[in-house]
């Protein structure tokens, strides 16, 4: 495990952690003020799960042209640039109006779309193959570090302040790290193309690419479910905690902030899994079925149940439904060669958004129309058996393209 002492491996690590982590805190730091800042905006929280899907649409735009971008300004330039997006996006929000927020949604989408494709174009040039599985993990564990870090300071910030405080603040934190990872870019953006033309085809390239070949596919429309189950069940587990069992925000991000956890501590765990004994596909699939079954689970707890059963059940499921992505990635890159990683990346977390900006929007009229959590967890958790049964049957080790 040398490589976690190689400086060349560390600055990459660090830059690309730290931008996860900022996009991570703007983006689900509006979904933990959501049940506060929703009357001030006058809209139902419930209609966060359409904020969210207006988001990941304007990201799945954005990630698509990520590779052309970095190829031609820098990886370490476009997340730069993501951070300053994230601060006007918050600010939008916090002029409580619902065409600002309608934007806010838009600015937002825009900075997180890209940070993948971009943090895999970095960290595919400078990891080891053998340790990709472990090193994508730990750069993936930031984005539920950050998403604990908003549900363990935003609602003490609402406190203390108000809710255009606390959100105001995770933008400022954005851009402080734009301003932190200068001194990177010399190095990790030293390889830019100046002569890379953005053209129409630079949007298209990505899915064509991903689409013709099988298991890129399957990758990719796996990567649909599980992403949108991921924030569907973040996205909504903070109101339905307040709504289901009439718990205090405060507890709330508390319990939230224990499934975040849980998603570091999985990510980290998951990657060193896939990094030394089981293949990362059999990884992938096994998550994908116990996101399943910690979804019924949840959404059959009772109120009057030992709130310390709730708070394991949370941790579980995060451990499980956000420990995937750092092993995914890491799948991803074994069938793209150095010259079509960025492509490859960029094509599967267009999926991955698409799964973002759909399922959430799905899971919240579900709640709305039910008038319960049950049909939506349910319908989670079914759609997870299906994708992890596809991946089962189709993913294989395979030669990169």
């Amino acid at each position: 495990m040398t490589e976690l002492t190689d400086q060349s491996v560390i600055a990459p690590l660090v830059a690309t952690s730290s931008l996860q982590v900022m996009v991570s805190l703007t983006m689900f730091g509006v979904a933990v003020i959501a049940p506060v800042a929703a009357p001030d905006i006058g809209v139902e929280a419930t209609l966060i799960g359409t904020f969210i899907a207006i988001a990941y649409g304007a990201g799945m735009l954005a990630a698509l042209l990520t590779g052309a971008f970095s190829d031609r300004f820098g990886a370490i330039r476009v997340g730069q640039t993501m951070m300053a997006l994230a601060f006007l996006g918050v600010a939008c929000l916090a002029l409580s109006s619902p065409v600002a927020a309608l934007l806010s949604a838009v600015l937002l989408g825009i900075s997180y779309g890209p940070i993948n494709p971009l943090s895999t174009h970095i960290l595919a040039r400078v990891v080891p193959e053998p340790r990709r599985p472990l090193f994508f993990s730990i750069k993936q564990s930031a984005q539920p570090a950050g998403t604990a870090l908003a549900g363990v300071l935003l609602p003490f910030l609402v406190y203390l302040f108000d809710w255009r405080v606390a959100i105001l603040a995770a933008g400022l934190s954005a851009c402080v790290v734009a301003v932190a990872i200068q001194p990177f870019r010399q190095r990790l953006d030293g390889a830019r193309d100046h002569g890379r033309k953005i053209r129409f085809g630079s949007v298209i390239a990505p899915l064509r690419l991903v689409w013709g070949e099988s298991r890129l596919r399957c990758l990719a429309l796996s990567g649909f479910i599980f992403s949108g189950s991921q924030v569907s069940l973040a996205s909504f587990f903070v109101v339905y905690l307040t709504d289901a069992f009439s718990m205090a925000l405060t507890t709330a991000g508390l319990v939230f902030t224990t499934m975040q956890i849980g998603g570091v501590i999985g990510r980290l765990f998951w990657g060193a899994i896939a990094d030394t004994l089981v293949p990362a596909n059999l990884v992938l699939t096994g998550l994908g079925f116990a996101t399943g079954v910690f979804s019924i689970i949840l959404c059959n707890i009772a109120p009057e149940w030992p709130i310390v059963f709730l708070v394991v059940v949370s941790f579980l499921l995060g451990a499980t439904s956000h420990g995937w992505n750092g092993v995914y990635f890491s799948e991803l890159v074994k069938f793209a060669s150095a010259r079509t990683v960025g492509d490859v990346a960029s094509g599967c977390q267009f999926a991955a958004l698409a799964g973002l900006a759909v399922v959430p929007a799905i899971f919240g009229l579900i709640v709305t129309f039910s008038a319960s959590y049950f049909a939506a967890f349910v319908t989670i958790a079914g759609a997870m058996f299906i994708a992890t049964t596809y991946m089962g049957l189709i993913l294989r080790k395979g030669d990169r393209l």
